[in-house]
């Protein structure tokens, strides 16, 4: 009794990774030859054995879903159409009812340039590399969660089901926030390769956020703040004079992360940022505390780095990295939970309000960039720096940690010492 053929629509959705390699063949009543080959990651190609003269090759088709089983079925009957006629469908193929020669070399090559990993490779060094500043995130998140599941994949056989599939397992290992970090880093990748000409729609495009994010609102209260200085200290370089320079300063992470020693006035007590290290692109002089200038004049110095934090001790031309792990440990070692590094930055913000330091002045030590209680046209015109409304802002601030901290009567000299 013949058995129907194996491939279905709902049988190729439901073909899962065996870790290994393993193949569903087009039985009686489809094409002979077709079949779906399945990777041991799960990538799913279409690809079709022949006979020819005293061989029996193989050649691929195209990768589901970007192939359609009805367009693998099409694709492979015109493959044996040529057979038939004694050609070699791997290098040949009909246009038009037309057989034409083609180079296996030239298509393979072609292939291998539009795959996923190929245009994402380009996309780090053309653009990323070029325009952020942090590149190095967007290039870990494309290999930890688009290349595994798209990089073998032509780019333009991508589809909104790709980019939901992709997502959906990032929420699936519990971690809706980073999903929706990689969904906005596939649009923007997916939509340079449509500016390059390389794709002809975003397949992004419209797909909403799996998770409906809110702002944070948290800061250090007095006490909290007492017990996370407390952890800096026992966590010693990098991440606590770090942690006490982004509560002191109130600047964001990155920036003080990557801060370099050429950046640094600590006679004059100036922290001088340039446009291609800010958010907001814009050169930024922060005036430091007595005893911010302490702190850093207490750190060591690695001669073969210029950076103030660098990846290493033995030096590194990369900034520090694995805020996660020391968040970790600086939650277990003050007891404090549910903050992260950059609520220092808010809470430096909530607790000069509280001392009536002017919100405008505020704004011009964190660097906003919208959303200033200024005005736009205030903003344009007002060419004043706030520098000395800054530096006795900040210095009020570092005698107020230092109250809070040490207790009694704030002395920055102290709590400089401490650090």
């Amino acid at each position: 009794m013949p058995t129907k053929h194996i491939l279905t629509q709902l049988a190729i959705e439901k073909a899962k990774t065996r870790g290994r390699r393993y193949d569903l063949p087009d039985g009686p009543g489809g094409v002979p030859g077709l079949m779906l080959r399945v990777s041991e990651r799960g990538v799913k190609t279409f690809a079709l054995r022949f006979r020819l003269r005293d061989e029996q090759p193989r050649m691929t088709l195209g990768k589901h879903p970007g192939m359609t089983l009805a367009g693998a079925r099409t694709a492979a009957r015109d493959a044996l159409a040529l057979v038939d006629q004694g050609i070699d469908p791997r290098k040949a193929k009909i246009i038009e009812g037309v057989v034409v020669e083609v180079d296996p070399a030239a298509a393979a090559a072609e292939a291998d340039r539009n795959s996923v990993a190929a245009v994402a490779a380009e996309y780090v060094e053309r653009y990323l590399k070029r325009n952020t500043k942090r590149w190095r995130d967007a290039e870990q998140m494309l290999a930890r969660d688009v290349l595994p599941a798209l990089g073998e994949r032509s780019i333009t056989s991508l589809t909104r089901r790709d980019v939901l599939d992709v997502v959906d397992a990032v929420v699936d290992r519990g971690s809706p926030v980073s999903a929706n970090r990689v969904l906005s880093l596939l649009k923007r990748f997916l939509g340079w390769a449509v500016e390059r000409g390389v794709l002809g729609a975003n397949s992004a495009a419209g797909v909403k956020p799996p998770h409906k994010e809110r702002p944070r609102e948290r800061s250090l209260s007095e006490a909290e703040l007492a017990a996370v200085w407390a952890a800096f200290e026992r966590m010693g370089w990098p991440f606590g004079p770090l942690g006490k320079l982004l509560l002191l300063s109130g600047q964001r992470r990155g920036e003080i992360a990557g801060l370099r020693w050429s950046e640094l006035d600590l006679e004059a007590g100036v922290l001088r940022l340039a446009g291609t290290a800010t958010k907001t692109g814009v050169e930024h002089l922060v005036p430091l505390s007595r005893a911010a200038v302490e702190i850093l004049r207490g750190l060591p110095k690695i001669d073969d780095s210029s950076l103030v934090f660098p990846a290493s001790r033995l030096g590194s031309a990369n900034p520090v990295s694995g805020f996660s792990k020391a968040l970790r440990i600086a939650h277990r070692l003050s007891g404090i939970t549910g903050w992260h590094f950059h609520d220092l930055r808010r809470t430096a913000a909530t607790h000069m309000a509280r001392m009536n330091v002017a919100p405008h002045v505020v704004e011009r030590i964190l660097n906003h960039g919208g959303g200033s209680t200024m005005s736009v046209i205030a903003r344009t015109y007002n060419t004043h720096s706030y520098q000395a409304e800054m530096r006795s802002a900040l210095e009020r601030w570092s005698s107020e940690v230092e109250r809070i901290v040490v207790g009694g009567e704030a002395k920055v000299v102290r709590l400089a010492a401490r650090a």
